[in-house]
């Protein structure tokens, strides 16, 4: 009989794909599913790709837990009034990861799909496994400002990472939906955007006859952030990963970032304070 590590593998592969991409999302605390308005729509929430009818390229660099690990991503999308098509891919060290992303609308709603494909490589070993995300998204009038409200589902079922070599297993990336809440002030020359968002997350799917599974698969966290525009300027702040489980009572991990957007050119840059020291990432992105 085959035992757990060999037929669940440890779970929650990929890990570092639950911190996210791109500064301008970092430095909102990671609460970014009812935005998704820029090229990492395919990663946060596809539904996002038919927000704004555009042609978009961008990449960035992030050094991550000082400098312990390196990771860039190259993404591009075309949009219309309803249909967006996006494309992304990422690497970090031995891992990456292809996007290929659609979306629609149907009415009011937008919605997207992407497909996903896994590709790590190491000496002796490799690994390859497909992905599967959804997400939709709506925005609709609320007081003075506007509201949007969006849910994405990423690595529905349990994507499976099929390991050659040394260690002949399989493995799980975790099963992430994500539910969250935008909303949009306009008044005068600036703007106000406050954003939260509610993760949750299964590391692997459950073993047979396994008691108490979401106690020992389930991960919560909470986002939350603000964006304010000023003229060419953006000033950003977040936190992430807020908790109440920790001896000092509230736990959180702050973030901070601006943005500069001139003509069709924008520059954001993102500080994150994580447990493995602090995350710097630099995105920039062209729009045409």
């Amino acid at each position: 009989m085959p035992s757990y590590a060999q037929e669940y593998g440890a779970g929650d592969a990929a890990h570092f794909l639950r911190a996210g991409l791109g500064a301008r999302a970092y430095s909102l605390g990671g609460a970014f599913v009812a935005l998704a308005d820029d090229t990492t729509a395919a990663y946060w929430n596809p539904a996002g790709l038919v927000q704004t009818p555009s042609l978009r390229f961008a990449g960035t660099y992030e050094s991550r837990h000082g400098g312990l690990v390196d990771f860039q991503y190259i993404s591009g999308t075309i949009s219309w009034e309803s249909l967006g098509i996006g494309a992304l891919w990422l690497h970090s060290d031995i891992y990456s990861v292809y996007f290929l992303s659609i979306a629609g609308k149907l009415g009011e709603i937008c919605w997207g799909i992407t497909g996903k494909l896994y590709a790590f490589s190491a000496t002796l070993q490799s690994a390859h496994g497909l992905g599967f995300d959804f997400g939709v998204l709506c925005r609709l009038g609320l007081g003075e400002g506007e509201l949007s409200v969006g849910l994405s589902m990423s690595d529905i079922g349990w994507s499976r990472i099929h390991w050659y070599g040394l260690l002949g297993t399989t493995d799980y990336v975790a099963w992430v939906s994500r539910l969250g809440m935008a909303y949009f002030f306009q008044w005068e020359d600036w703007k106000l955007i406050t954003t939260a968002d509610l993760e949750a997350a299964l590391k692997r799917p459950p073993l047979p006859g396994e008691q108490n599974y979401l106690t020992k698969a389930l991960q919560m966290e909470f986002r939350t952030g603000a964006e304010l525009k000023l003229g060419f300027l953006r000033l950003r702040a977040g936190l992430r990963g807020l908790s109440f489980g920790s001896p000092q009572g509230l736990s959180a991990h702050p973030a901070l970032g601006f943005g500069i957007r001139t003509g069709v050119f924008s520059l954001d840059a993102a500080w994150v304070s994580t447990p493995l020291e602090d995350t710097f990432v630099v995105s920039i992105e062209i729009i045409l």
